[in-house]
């Protein structure tokens, strides 16, 4: 057996360290708001008491009727991979509605820690406004398909593959177009009470009442809010 001294830190030098963390901690966070991104985007599941985004209108991209009783505002990151999750189950639940449901997708990239987030909001913008609504939710599909290809050759090959005149589509992209929306939806989800990806928005279309959930829940949890916000009144 050796002996082995015993390291301990005095009352006054243990305050000391313990204020020169916190100082650093307060410092990271302010300097890396990523941090925070990071956090928020890791998929979680509370659910926020009420929301305000705007109703859905001709800009917005959407499966199924504006005028469907409920309407899904979903706040998403194209290289989220809880977006990833939970984009098949909206899309499951819009599909046995039977017109009960749509969903509309808003653009909320955490460009802090995706760096192919923004990137690829704006070549799904690009294409919608080239190709229509339909080319939007193709995009939609082939990047959470293949989230792990993501990047500009990986956009640029799908506006070949969906017919896009590529000297538009390359100047619309360079000169970000679509910046000014795509800030603008992002300020809409984190003034409602979104601080990561999926943001969804529940909006029962008759009453105007919202209920936000935060994170990839599970279809039935989500389902759960949507029967709540038809038996709204």
């Amino acid at each position: 057996m050796s002996d082995q001294k015993k390291f301990e830190l005095s009352p006054s030098i243990s305050i000391v360290a313990a204020g020169v963390l916190i100082a650093g901690a307060i410092v990271f966070v302010n300097r890396y708001p990523a941090a925070q991104s990071a956090a928020a985007a890791a998929g979680g599941t509370g659910a926020t008491a009420t929301a305000e985004v705007p109703a859905p209108s001709s800009s917005d991209h959407i499966q199924g009727s504006p005028q469907a009783p409920i309407v899904l505002v979903e706040y998403s990151d194209f290289q989220c991979p809880y977006c990833q999750l939970i984009y098949p189950e909206l899309k499951d639940i819009v599909q046995k509605s039977n017109g009960q449901v749509a969903w509309v997708m808003r653009e909320f990239p955490l460009y802090q820690i995706h760096p192919n987030a923004l990137p690829a909001a704006e070549a799904a913008e690009c294409l919608a406004a080239q190709l229509g609504n339909s080319a939007w939710w193709s995009f939609a599909g082939d990047d959470f398909n293949n989230q792990s290809e993501i990047g500009t050759s990986f956009f640029s090959a799908e506006a070949q593959k969906l017919g896009a005149n590529m000297t538009q589509y390359n100047a619309c992209v360079a000169s970000s177009t679509y910046q000014t929306k795509i800030e603008g939806q992002i300020a809409e989800a984190e003034n409602n009470g979104g601080n990561g990806t999926p943001y969804t928005v529940v909006i029962n279309t008759k009453t105007g009442k919202q209920y936000p959930v935060s994170g990839a829940v599970p279809e039935a949890q989500l389902q759960s809010v949507i029967n709540q916000a038809l038996a709204s009144q």
